[in-house]
This record gives C-alpha cells, structure tokens and sequence, in this order.
C-alpha cells in the first residue's frame, strides 16, 4: 500500500482519513470517525438494514462505556483523485487560512461512504482515580468533566469513576435546537428551585439498573426520558448529576443561557 495523502483528525469533522494506493492499482479513502459525523457521510444508497444494525451495536457498545469509532472507505477513480489532489496541494500551500481549506478538501472527499463497520474499545482507568473522585465529592467539591466520548459512554464511565453513583438524580439535557434546549433548562431550573439543599427529584429507576456487567464490570446505561426526570417521585435527600450533550452546550455557551 502506498499512502498518497491525509487528512488528520479536527474536531470539527470527528473523523481522519487516509488515501492510499493498493496494490490492485485502485485508490481508496479510509475514513473512521465518530458516528454522529460518520454516518451523514454514508452513500444514500447503500442498505438501511446494515446502517441500523451498526447503529444498535453502538449504542449498545457505547452503554456499557467502550470507545467506538465508524469505518468506511470510498474508491477514487481517476479524476476523483486528480481533483482532490490538485485541491489539496493548493490548501497545503495555502498562505492564509490553510487550516480552514484542508478541512474544506477533506469534507468534500469523505462523502458517498461505504460503511465498512464499528470497532469498539475499553479504555481503563487509571489507578485511583474512582477514589481520588469519591474523595473529591465527598469533600463538596464540585466535578465537571468535559468529553468527545458519546453520551452512554460517557454516563457509564461516570459510574466506573464514581462521578456518578446509583443514589444520584440525572438531569440530562439533550436538545437539538435552541427553543428545546431552553425549554429542557428551564425544566431543570424548575426542578431545582422545587428540591432543598442538594435534593433533587429522583427518577423512577430502580438501583439495579446500576449494577456493573459481571463479566466487563462496566456499567450498563439505564434509558431514562424527559418525562420520567419531570414526573417521577421526590426525594430530596438524593445529589444532583446534570448531563448535557455537545449540541445543547454549544446553544447554552452562544447565548444568554450560559449565566443561567
């Protein structure tokens, strides 16, 4: 294989790719990434039924706290590839706003995918680190983490870290538009201006939905939904975890909302 070019990882694609030569004389881009950028970038035509399919895996993947990543690839004929190299060379050349034209020429590539499949890894914590957190908690000291990861895997590694523990109520926010993320904070205000102390209702999930996989000893992620955050019973004895994806931090961080 000989590699012709690449396209390394920014945050704003969530994806890498590499051109290569092989030795039946094609040339492929391999592209892995993210799902939530990986999968509109799929051919339109290929099979729904394996897109769905590796969509439940990752989720299932993703809830029990691996690392996932999609991988597809695309055949460049002749002129695909005389394009995107003459594009490339001119945005790796590029005097002014280099970074913001390769990123162009790498999105215009990594299109018409055709999904190869998802890989899925267990990234361990470091030693001490669920205890040095609990002792960080138990202090009153409050824990933010930012990450890349997907949420399930996100909310699972919470429970292998003990950022987040089986008596704690969630609050997830989880919008994509502005008008529904307000709406989803305004919820969360109501809720807390409702609770005493650090009490917050708690939502109608049993304990045991909690409990470490036996054999991985990660933790599955319970599905709980809006209503049930709203509606469930109080109990004002339990601590407050809030969770918010990347879309709604984004809203909340470009508007007036982040002094809310």
């Amino acid at each position: 294989f000989n590699v012709l070019g690449l396209h390394e990882f920014d945050s704003d694609r969530k994806r890498m790719s590499v051109i290569v030569g092989c030795p039946d004389n094609t040339v492929k881009l391999f592209v892995k990434g993210a799902d939530s950028s990986m999968f509109g970038a799929i051919d339109k035509s290929m099979d729904l039924d394996v897109i769905n399919a590796t969509e439940a895996q990752l989720h299932g993947y993703s809830s029990l706290g691996l690392r996932t990543l999609v991988v597809a690839v695309r055949e460049l004929n002749a002129s695909e590839f005389e394009r995107w190299q003459s594009d490339y060379e001119r945005a790796s050349t590029a005097l002014m706003g280099r970074g913001s034209l390769l990123r162009s020429v790498a999105a215009n590539v990594e299109s018409n995918l055709t999904l190869l499949g998802a890989s899925a890894i267990e990234d361990k914590l470091q030693e001490g680190v669920p205890e040095a957190i609990e002792s960080l908690r138990q202090a009153g000291i409050k824990v933010w983490v930012l990450t890349g990861d997907k949420q399930e895997t996100a909310i699972s590694i919470g429970y292998s870290s003990k950022l987040l523990t089986e008596n704690m109520t969630q609050i997830i926010i989880t919008s994509h538009s502005r008008q529904s993320c307000r709406k989803s904070l305004d919820d969360a205000k109501a809720l807390f201006k409702k609770s005493t102390g650090n009490g917050m209702r708690q939502p109608s999930v049993g304990a045991q939905n909690f409990k470490p996989d036996p054999q991985t000893g990660l933790h599955p992620v319970p599905s709980v939904d809006d209503k049930t955050l709203i509606d469930g019973g109080f109990d004002y004895k339990k601590p407050l975890a809030l969770i918010i994806d990347g879309t709604s931090l984004v809203y909340i961080l470009e508007s007036d909302m982040e002094y809310e």
